[in-house]
């Protein structure tokens, strides 16, 4: 019985590495996405230059 036991353990604690994994995956790839998106507005080394199209600039309520 403790090899049956022994298993679901191995089995358990495999899942959980693996969702840990998937877990650090997605915080990398948003990572990567939120630096992507700064760098495609034109932002870079930590200066905010707003652009022209920018809805920022348009809203006249900000």
């Amino acid at each position: 019985m403790r090899y049956v036991d022994a298993g679901y353990a191995i089995a358990l604690v495999a899942l959980a590495l693996y969702a840990l994994s998937l877990v650090a995956r997605r915080r990398r790839l948003e990572r990567a996405a939120a630096a992507r998106e700064v760098t495609a507005r034109g932002v870079t080394g930590g200066h905010d230059t707003a652009r022209v199209d920018d809805a920022a600039t348009r809203d006249p309520l900000r």
